[in-house]
């Protein structure tokens, strides 16, 4: 070990505690003094500015020093294992080939060596797809699932549940609203939809049959400059602040000023979650040039933050290297539209023989051995059993990811082969179940990771409806969705934003940060009047997956007229919860099935607007009324 004047050498003169706590540093990771001086340069350069050695920074030194070196070790002890597996299946008796996927094909496998042995296994292989026993070697999880389990080595993955043996089915997990009565379901004289539900579409389906990955970097630069200089003048409106007080938070600003910009990061490797020490406001090209500052937040008694997050802030930079942040400015107030009462009253009207009853549930709707979706099929003989006005059915649908969708592990009916393999597989597993559904009206979301889905990026075009064989009931929706269900509005997004934003989110809790993370994280949607406020959206090495975003057509993803949904539907990998959110119904219904067993759907049922129009007392409202949707509606959220 280095001595003391080894390290006054490499650091020059400094106080005792200092020294001995460098010193600790030496003992406890058993390095020398010159290797700790470069673990402190590095430092240096990643907060980007010239620090000095003293107790408050020896600190945050020691614990960036602390999670590098947990990382070095966990990627030696990764290392240290796989040899041993792969040494296992080169050095295999008999085994030609990585794996086994020629089957002994391969002239080393002596079982297929010679030319009638190979014609026999041609013969009797024919057009058969690979066998389970051979591709679940291969097999990953088709669920979205944390960083924890995105490393499994072949062969490690874990056996499902059959479905007969779920825990629980039809247990309540959840209740919002439980003063609000259960309906009697199905209703009595309940005919169908048609005379019920009227549904409007908010969306212009037109914007969003662009070409995916065809982004232009300026585009894409603009609409981020774009966000900012919309946001200053929304915060301004709400505050009231001139538009000539805001200033270049990069500039010196030695008096306390308003600043306003985006949040970004510069952590880089994908495997380290963002910190405080990383975070940085980024201007717009009109305030600030573009230019990125780094954020010192330790003014704030509690924050909470994510990248691509729009913030204005009362600050000061007296050196114009770092941004001071002493509070924060509330984000505007977005309302929900209102109705009129000659609206509600049709409505009263429409639900005369009772409550809109809605059913929803999120893909994937098998689990990860096969492809059998008896958790869809249970879905669809409640829905026809019950009866309900609404079903919203999210993707994915056929996932991408499921390990036999992504190996080819299924049957193909050549006597009815269309030539579309995939949309086969759809007709036969998701159409069939679908069109036994007669009086309910469907609504269909995609997933990126929809493999019938001829759109790749978020946001995301409708299904083909002619190419997957679905009946008139089916409406085909956009990837994300507004609409009016009568009065009600619905927002609906595949997108797992609220496990994406839990992934990103940076936070210290305080008196102004909320403690419930669906709360929080759901909020965070409803502020900023966007599906998806987060950007970059996280790696495959983070969340099993990747999210291809569209940037430019991001503007896709606002809420229309910035004008909350009274019903926001937001399925997620964190477990199904029902909230109400800024006066938002906010449902996560979970997924129907998870990698191993069957998971979770919701219900919701909503009271005519009848107490509504009564506490209005019939006046007339040349502004309409607040629907508050929110005091009618009763969430359950259940188990398959």
């Amino acid at each position: 070990m280095s001595s003391p004047e080894d390290l006054a050498d490499k650091f020059g003169e400094l106080p005792d505690e200092v020294m001995a706590e460098l010193q600790n540093m030496l003992r406890l990771y058993n390095i020398d003094a010159e290797e700790l001086f470069f673990k402190w340069e590095e430092y240096c350069l990643k907060m980007g500015e010239d620090i000095k050695l003293n107790m408050k920074n020896i600190t945050a030194f020691k614990d960036d020093a602390r999670e590098q070196f947990e990382i070095e070790m966990r990627a030696k002890s990764k290392a240290a294992q796989a040899p041993a597996a792969r040494g296992a299946q080169r050095t295999a008796k008999n085994a030609g080939d990585v794996f086994n996927m020629l089957d002994g094909l391969t002239p080393a496998t002596p079982r297929s060596s010679g030319p009638s042995a190979a014609k026999r296994k041609f013969e009797r292989a024919g057009y058969e797809t690979p066998l389970a026993e051979r591709t679940s070697k291969l097999a990953v999880g088709s669920s979205p699932v944390g960083p924890g389990s995105v490393f499994r080595t072949p062969g490690t993955a874990a056996t499902s549940l059959p479905f007969r043996n779920r825990t629980d089915p039809g247990k309540v997990m959840e209740v919002l609203n439980p003063y609000i009565k259960l309906p009697q379901l199905p209703l009595p004289g309940y005919e169908g939809y048609q005379s019920r539900v009227k549904c409007i579409v908010n969306v212009k389906t037109i914007n969003f049959q662009y070409k995916p990955m065809y982004q232009q970097l300026t585009k894409a630069s603009e609409y981020f400059d774009d966000l900012i200089d919309e946001y200053a003048d929304t915060i301004g409106d709400e505050h009231e602040i001139p538009a000539e007080d805001f200033c270049n938070p990069c500039s010196k600003l030695p008096e306390e000023v308003v600043v306003v910009g985006r949040i970004v990061t510069d952590v880089m490797d994908s495997q380290k979650r963002s910190n405080e020490a990383s975070l940085l406001l980024e201007a717009s090209r009109g305030g600030g040039a573009g230019k990125r500052v780094r954020l010192d937040l330790t003014a704030l008694k509690g924050y909470a933050f994510f990248p691509g997050m729009l913030v204005a802030f009362k600050a000061t930079n007296p050196t114009g290297d770092k941004l001071i942040v002493n509070s924060i400015l509330d984000p505007p107030t977005y309302f929900e539209a209102c109705s009129s009462v000659a609206q509600l009253e049709d409505e009263v009207q429409k639900l005369s023989s009772g409550n809109l009853n809605v059913f929803i549930a999120a893909g994937p709707y098998t689990t990860d051995d096969n492809l059998d979706f008896e958790g869809l099929i249970e879905l669809v003989d409640k829905i026809v059993e019950t009866e309900p006005d609404v079903v919203f059915l999210s993707g994915p649908f056929i996932d991408t990811e499921h390990p036999k969708v992504k190996l080819g592990d299924f049957p193909v009916d050549m006597d009815n082969f269309s030539g579309y393999v995939l949309e086969d597989l759809f007709k036969q597993k998701i159409t069939s179940q679908l069109n036994r559904i007669t009086k309910s009206m469907i609504m269909l979301v995609p997933s990126t990771r929809d493999a019938v889905s001829k759109h790749v990026a978020f946001p995301q075009d409708r299904f083909q409806k002619k190419l997957l064989g679905l009946q008139p009931n089916v409406q085909l929706l956009t990837n994300p969705s507004m609409l009016a269900i009568n009065e009600i509005q619905f927002g609906i997004s595949t997108t797992d934003i609220l496990f994406h934003l839990n992934m990103q989110e940076v936070k210290a809790t305080g008196k102004k940060v909320e403690m419930n993370t669906f709360h929080r994280l759901a909020n965070y949607v409803v502020s900023s009047s966007h599906f998806y406020p987060l950007f970059p959206a996280p790696e495959a090495s983070q969340v099993g997956y990747t999210t291809p975003l569209d940037v430019p057509r991001l503007r896709l993803c606002e809420f229309p007229d910035n004008v909350k949904p009274d019903v926001l539907i937001l399925p997620s990998n964190l477990p199904g919860t029902a909230k109400v959110v800024n006066d938002v119904v906010t449902v996560n219904p979970g997924f129907l099935s998870t990698k191993r067993t069957a998971g979770t759907y919701a219900f919701l049922t909503i009271l005519p607007p009848s107490s509504v129009l009564e506490e209005n007392g019939g006046q007339p409202a040349p502004d309409g009324l607040r629907r508050k949707v929110h005091q009618r509606a009763r969430v359950e959220i259940r188990r398959i």
